[in-house]
């Protein structure tokens, strides 16, 4: 896995050192450690483990930023035309998802296939991103790296569109479909209709007045905007409605922030404003396990919304504007605007550890065979084990 890299793991997010792979179980059945992250018991919801999930980083410094969103894009002014890309990727390989497929499940095979998207990659099993974690054995000796964990289903009941419930959501969800649709979508009113057409056209779980928010909540007329306040865009930086102000060239998550998100105002819950803000949140997805590299991984998926302003320095000073869709506020933005409970928690491992909990994970049948059950993968995987310096005493 390939990351953006910041200069330390949020201090919003408490580390605990690793250093082996019984340490790491252990620390699961700490219940001073995992009080504040692991999810409730609910009839409705599932048990006090679904919605547990785990991400390994390479490095200790990589953020919980998806690839398409990253500022490594634009450090020379360069960056990645989502729809252009999108819809390139989708004509040279119409065959790659069902003809009927819709934009989430188009992100799903991007992602497979290692294209740049707002996905990012989670695990329901703990070994498995340990194993990403430590897979890259160049890093060895010489880069702490981390073991993330998120609470999925408090994360939705802080960035749902729909519903202040504590739910995984899933590829039918109108929160899904209407951050996916900004694959096809470069500014407000594009997203607007593009979310109109998928509402009479598809299923879609929720009932019609929480998607008619959602509709309203992104809608733009000819005045400006008859949902959220319009954005402020001038030079390189951004001003929009949860009072965060950001450099746009240099940014990085919370370092030009002045307040925190506010998660808690009741007063603007329902309201557009506070449903366009949501959508630019991540949410945590559930999807349909349609191909074999997801069930080996036990994978499931955070999709993020907003996107950035590639060209801010054309929009004059005091004006407002209803076309951009907004930035994206990250997951650990989230987790800093909250006053009591967690999203996330990371656990750090040193780099003098990780060759030996790759070297048990092995053992312990975690290795690419098992995790990529593709056809590349396990030759590679075959030629690394049976590869050997020859030894004179051989039969």
């Amino acid at each position: 896995m390939a990351h953006s890299r910041t200069e330390s793991p949020q201090a919003s997010a408490e580390s605990r050192v690793i250093r082996s792979v019984g340490e790491a179980i252990e620390a699961l059945a700490d219940e001073d450690f995992m009080k504040d992250i692991r999810p409730g018991v609910s009839a409705k919801r599932g048990d006090d483990s679904f919605g547990l999930w785990f991400r390994g980083h390479a490095r200790a410094d990589y953020e919980l930023t998806p690839s398409i969103l990253r500022e490594s894009h634009r450090q020379s002014g360069r960056y990645v035309d989502e729809v252009s890309m999108v819809r390139h990727f989708k004509a040279m390989n119409p065959e790659a998802a069902p003809a009927s497929g819709s934009d989430f499940d188009w992100l799903v095979t991007m992602q497979h296939y290692l294209a740049p998207t707002r996905l990012l990659d989670w695990t329901e099993n703990l070994l498995v991103a340990l194993y990403f974690a430590v897979r890259d054995e160049s890093l060895d000796g010489t880069c702490d790296a981390a073991l993330w964990l998120l609470n999925a289903r408090r994360l939705n009941y802080h960035t749902s569109a729909t519903a202040r419930t504590a739910d995984v959501a899933f590829p039918q969800d109108p929160d899904v479909i209407a951050r996916s649709l900004l694959v096809r979508s470069r500014e407000r009113r594009e997203w607007h209709d593009a979310f109109a057409r998928e509402m009479r056209t598809n299923r879609v779980d929720r009932a019609e007045y929480r998607i008619d928010r959602i509709r309203q909540a992104i809608a733009v007329d000819k005045a400006g905007t008859d949902g959220s306040p319009p954005l402020r865009l001038h030079g390189n930086e951004v001003s929009d409605a949860v009072e965060m102000r950001r450099n746009l060239r240099a940014y990085k998550p919370g370092s030009a922030r002045q307040a925190a998100v506010n998660l808690y105002d009741k007063s603007t819950y329902a309201k557009p404003v506070g449903i366009f803000s949501r959508l630019r949140m991540p949410v945590a997805v559930y999807a349909d396990r349609s191909n074999s590299r997801i069930r080996s991984q036990a994978g499931v998926f955070t999709l993020h919304g907003g996107k950035h302003v590639h060209n801010p320095e054309s929009y004059p000073a005091n004006k407002t504007f209803a076309t951009p869709v907004g930035l994206p506020i990250s997951i650990m933005e989230v987790d800093a605007g909250l006053q009591r409970s967690r999203i996330a928690k990371w656990m750090s491992i040193p780099a003098a550890n990780r060759g030996e909990i790759r070297k048990v994970l092995g053992l312990m049948g975690i290795t690419e065979a098992t995790l990529f059950p593709e056809l590349d993968y396990q030759s590679r995987y075959l030629m690394e084990r049976w590869t050997h310096v020859a030894d004179e005493n051989d039969e």
